[in-house]
């Protein structure tokens, strides 16, 4: 018997730190709809929140923000990514930046890469599921 394909949540929004909130509620949804608990919730909408951050300050004239967050066994992965050329990415030093140490603190792995579209930030974080029925 084959097990069931991942969950994948998808979203877009323009680059511009006034709709980043959007991304946010979409995050914390899947990860709800996904049984995350309270905690791995609040952490999944901060790590999006801080990768946000990161690609609006690398890629300032960006025009698209795109989420996407899916499930695989025991881990989410979420990918946050931006059209456009940064330059330099993953930004000289970022080792060092307070972005990176949050995303660092909130997931189990966190890399700055480039997608297809442009650079991107890839969290990967355990499944700390809600118990049901309690």
């Amino acid at each position: 018997m084959s097990s069931p394909p991942p969950e994948t949540v998808s979203a877009q929004i323009p680059a511009k730190a006034e709709f980043v909130h959007v991304l946010r509620s979409v995050a914390a949804s899947a990860a709800a709809r996904m049984n995350l608990n309270v905690d791995a919730i609040d952490d999944l909408r901060l790590s999006v929140d801080e990768a946000c951050a990161e690609l609006l300050k690398a890629v300032p004239r960006g025009s698209v923000l795109e989420l996407t967050i899916r499930r695989t066994g025991i881990d989410v992965e979420v990918v946050v990514s931006t059209d456009g050329d940064p330059g330099s990415w993953p930004p000289n030093g970022h080792e060092r930046t307070l972005a990176w140490q949050v995303l660092s603190g909130l997931s189990d792995e966190v890399m700055f890469e480039r997608s297809p579209s442009g650079p991107a930030v890839r969290i990967r974080m355990h499944a700390v599921l809600e118990e049901l029925g309690h």
